[in-house]
């Protein structure tokens, strides 16, 4: 898990994960109606790097405290329309787990390296792990890499994602953020790369698909980013917890 979630490309990946988690009807539901996700993007998003670098990265005490914190926040996330809903569910959970997971894994391989089939189940077992920091028991779900890739074919190829209205919505908002200013210049990247990591048939679903500009701007970050990489110093290559936890 150290190897691959150090690595800063794998953020490139983060806005598809986004989508993708939020295409779940309970985590639509969730982050619709318990949290300020259309005007604080760019806050939710930090948040969350800051739980998942903790978790994966800080010792064990800063660790604890996150997955309390973390608990603490879902608590509230619950209702009853127009379906039931929880942070807790044990569904949603393995949901964002595995869109975690799966962009992780496109992410390296597209821009950092190949992984075996070793990595990979190392690299689930070790996710598992992480996932129960944020509430989801190991032993529920698929238990190896090839029980989780379907699985995961078995969820885009299904009829629950983007099954609300809510998550094109917040698709959208995740692809063409308006707040704060920053995101919308990245937009065309974010947005961009968005369209073109997120799997079919769930981006046509959602309003999103592929489109000559997208394919054109993956292309080009294709291109250059793999050779620029193993020349990027550790400051700029690696996220600062990887390197606080080295040291």
């Amino acid at each position: 898990m150290w190897r691959i979630s150090r690595e800063h490309a794998l953020l490139l990946g983060g806005a598809a994960a986004a989508i993708l988690q939020v295409a779940h009807p309970v985590v639509a539901l969730g982050v619709a109606r318990h949290s300020d996700f259309r005007n604080d993007t760019l806050g939710r998003l930090r948040r969350t790097l800051d739980a998942v670098y903790t978790i994966a990265f800080a010792p064990r005490r800063e660790v604890e405290v996150m997955a309390e914190r973390v608990r603490a926040s879902h608590a509230r996330v619950r209702g009853e329309t127009p379906r039931r809903y929880s942070a807790f569910s044990p569904e949603a959970q393995m949901w964002v787990l595995a869109t975690l997971v799966q962009l992780s894994v496109e992410m390296y391989e597209r821009f950092v390296g190949p992984l075996s089939a070793e990595d990979r189940l190392a690299y689930y077992g070790d996710m598992r792990v992480f996932g129960r920091y944020f509430g989801l028991a190991e032993d529920y779900g698929p238990q190896t890499w090839a029980e989780f890739s379907c699985y995961y074919s078995d969820m885009l190829s299904g009829d629950l994602l983007a099954s609300l209205p809510v998550s094109r919505e917040l698709a959208w908002h995740v692809a063409h953020p308006g707040k704060p200013f920053a995101l919308r210049l990245l937009w065309p990247l974010s947005g961009a790369l968005a369209r073109e990591y997120l799997p079919s048939p769930v981006r046509e679903k959602l309003g999103l698909p592929s489109t000559p500009a997208s394919r054109l701007t993956a292309a080009m970050v294709q291109a250059v980013l793999p050779g620029l990489l193993p020349g990027l110093p550790p400051q700029v290559r690696f996220a600062p917890r990887y390197l606080q936890a080295l040291r």
